[in-house]
């Protein structure tokens, strides 16, 4: 039951977070689904921060990565916006920024994974 609060927690804290980062770019209202971007590419870094500093740096608990892995970033990250809006950009014709969304996408969650375990492993 605890695995469970936690999560949840964490997820209510991620889709918080998820929410405020749409918000933010609603003011702006880009063509390119940036919020999406934005939020797999800050969930992508979390989950390299907190991994390594698992690994290499402070042994996190398997309470701590409920909460931050699986609730935070699950609830923060958006897979399913993620694809909603690249098939929306492809039915509208839009197909370059619909390519571009998914290598976006998938090479800067790539880098944020990446920059958060190297900042990790700097401190």
């Amino acid at each position: 039951m605890k695995d469970i609060a936690l999560v949840f927690l964490g997820g209510g804290l991620g889709s918080i977070s998820r929410l405020l980062v749409g918000k933010f770019y609603k003011i702006w209202q880009p063509t390119f689904p940036m919020a999406t971007l934005t939020a797999n590419f800050l969930s992508c870094f979390v989950f390299g921060v907190i991994l390594m500093l698992g690994v290499e740096k402070l042994n996190i608990n398997y309470n701590l990565k409920l909460l931050f892995i699986t609730g935070f970033c699950g609830g923060f990250s958006t897979y399913s916006a993620f694809i909603f809006e690249t098939v929306e950009l492809f039915k509208t014709g839009q197909d370059g920024l619909g390519f571009s969304n998914i290598a976006a996408n998938f090479v800067l969650s790539l880098v944020g994974l990446y920059l958060g375990s190297v900042l990790v492993r700097m401190l």
